[in-house]
């Protein structure tokens, strides 16, 4: 029965004329829209914001989406992000319901991708969404056309230390995932006569070498 079902499958796969690679990027889109992160819409008569969606599931995906149980923390940290996007508010301090709505959106997709697992990756992921805001608007200001030379070297000075920054953001949230250690595996090793070598594994950790 199986083997039916997969034999159907190719089939479908040969009649669309998909390649391997094109077949294998929409599978991992399949994949990928299996869990979608928590949207967001604005009720026109109470000019808040509601959750889409299952109501049950819409407190774990909040929660999760900064990587904490803390629902005051979860606010305050929604609020911080949303802030960090460009036009957040009009001249007058206000913020229209819909544009709230879609800068929560932008932001949830963009922490349902980085998945912070507690509480000090949410916080650098609140950050990492901030720098990426203000690196990209350094460099929209540089793109504008008609202005002195001064001008678009403050910007592509300051999108280029933005820019670095998140870069050191990506290796911090890396290195603190992997609680800071590091792993080379020697596979081949070549000695000459009188010479030592190193087999197996390499260790990095706090600054410490472990050979074996």
């Amino acid at each position: 029965m199986s083997d039916s079902k997969n034999n159907s499958k190719e089939v479908v796969k040969n009649q669309k004329g998909y390649t391997d690679e094109e077949q294998a990027m929409i599978d991992h889109l399949r994949d990928r829209l299996s869990s979608k992160p928590l949207k967001f819409r604005a009720n026109d008569k109470t000019k808040l914001l509601e959750p889409e969606g299952d109501p049950l599931l819409a407190v774990p995906k909040m929660l999760a989406a900064f990587g904490t149980t803390d629902l005051e923390l979860y606010k305050f940290l929604l609020d911080q992000v949303v802030q960090t996007f460009r036009t957040f508010q009009t001249s007058e301090g206000v913020c229209e319901s819909s544009k709230m709505a879609e800068f929560c959106n932008h932001a949830m997709a963009i922490l349902h991708g980085i998945r912070p697992m507690d509480e000090i990756e949410g916080l650098l992921a609140v950050q990492m969404i901030g720098v990426h805001n203000m690196a990209m608007n350094a460099m929209r200001l540089a793109m504008i056309s008609g202005q002195y030379p001064d001008s678009i070297e403050r910007n592509t000075n300051r999108a280029t230390k933005l820019l670095r920054t998140f870069a050191a953001q990506m290796e911090a949230l890396k290195k603190y995932r992997s609680g800071g250690q590091q792993k080379m595996i020697v596979e081949h090793v070549h000695v000459n006569k009188g010479g030592q070598a190193i087999v197996g594994s390499i260790t990095k950790e706090g600054g410490h070498e472990e050979k074996k």
